[in-house]
């Protein structure tokens, strides 16, 4: 699996959710609600890229966000491996 960076901005809309930023690689700022289950230390768990480029990756976000985008384009650096046990 892959994490992304996130700033956490506050509470969701149930007691198991958390409301957070995501930075595009584009620089815009992309607001979504997720299962708090689903953070780790300022990182959000998403799947493998779906595409990338030599400076982005095309990451498939786990809840579809406020402006209706299921998918964004992420930094390299933005985007972070983790073997999980």
């Amino acid at each position: 699996m892959s994490w992304i960076k996130i700033q956490v901005l506050g509470e969701g809309q149930h007691p198991s959710e958390v409301f957070v930023a995501v930075r595009t690689a584009d620089g815009v700022v992309e607001n979504v609600i997720v299962d708090h289950h689903s953070i780790d230390n300022d990182t959000l768990e998403v799947g493998f890229p779906v595409g990338g480029d030599e400076k982005r990756f095309l990451v498939e976000l786990p809840r579809e966000t406020v402006n209706g985008q299921w998918r964004v384009w992420m930094r390299r650096d933005d985007v972070l491996d983790r073997v999980c046990a």
